[in-house]
């Protein structure tokens, strides 16, 4: 898997599409909802006819057996989609049904290089209109690890909790406090916003929003001091506040001023992070 060849766009939409002959679409379509256990089985991609075959020899998962490269002839990915619920929800006078949890992981040669779980999703239930309000979910893209939580406090007050991990260097905590004015999610908009206050943990340093971040969002075209002064930012080292940072040449720099007046590119907090994220990227997806 390399150079994006993994996941070759149109390499992946033509050996997709053959799943029309094993996936009953149609039952998805006539019930406006996915059941994994009608659609369990074992799918087998045969690169020679260059079809799908289906065995039910497993009754509460789908198991997919295909080659990691359009030009392999063995099916050494497998990806297992082994948990689906769903919550029955009725949106101006339609049923429909939303997903609540899903659990899915993909191996290549025995070596697990996605994974995603997601094990709760709460829904706002607001006049005609279905928003989630609480999400805890977990994704893994080899060697990168996310986790994501929203947590419903009040019906209008939120935290969110964002964690970017390799395992290894990267360690990247994101963590919010939001309060809304009111509840009216179907009229939502960006003038929304009461309170917000955001911390990025980047190993033992943090940065902190301190000023009326949700005031930024009614701002049309904001410049870099209202910006700047909206933010507020501060860089912490533990507990110890050790730096400023500032926005400069329209959000294309964002720069650090240390106590001793010194400066640089804050660039140097997370370069290696972003990195890794871009490597990844190219690894699955190509250039």
């Amino acid at each position: 898997m390399s150079d994006g060849e993994a996941l070759n766009e149109d390499w992946i939409e033509d050996m997709t599409a053959e799943l029309e002959g094993v996936i009953d679409f149609e039952h998805v379509e006539d019930n406006s909802r996915f059941d994994l256990v009608y659609h369990a089985g074992t799918h087998i991609f045969n690169s020679f006819s260059q079809t799908w075959s289906k065995t039910n020899n497993v009754s509460d998962r789908m198991i997919f057996q295909f080659p990691a490269e359009p030009n392999a002839t063995s099916n050494n990915a497998e990806l297992i989609i082994d948990m689906y619920a769903d919550k029955q929800v009725t949106i101006d006078g339609e049923t429909l049904f939303l997903p609540t949890a899903v659990h899915a992981a993909m191996d290549v040669d025995n070596e697990k290089v996605f994974e995603i779980t997601v094990s709760k999703v709460t829904y706002a239930d607001n006049a005609g209109y279905q928003m989630p309000v609480e999400i805890s979910a977990q994704l893994f893209m080899d060697p990168m690890e996310m986790d994501l939580d929203v947590t419903r406090v009040s019906t209008m007050e939120y935290e969110m909790g964002m964690i970017f991990t390799d395992g290894a260097l990267c360690d990247i905590r994101v963590n919010a406090q939001m309060e809304l004015k009111d509840d009216d999610f179907e009229n939502f908009t960006e003038n929304g916003f009461e309170k917000v206050a955001v911390q990025v943990n980047v190993g033992q340093l943090s940065i902190r929003t301190l000023g009326d971040v949700a005031g930024l969002f009614s701002l049309d075209d904001p410049s870099d001091t209202q910006i700047n002064s909206g933010l507020d930012l501060d860089v912490f080292f533990e507990d110890l506040k050790i730096a400023d940072l500032e926005i400069n040449d329209d959000m294309e720099t964002v720069l650090i001023f240390y106590k001793d007046s010194y400066f640089e590119d804050s660039a140097v907090l997370y370069d290696g992070f972003w990195d890794d994220v871009s490597s990844l990227w190219s690894e699955f997806f190509g250039e």
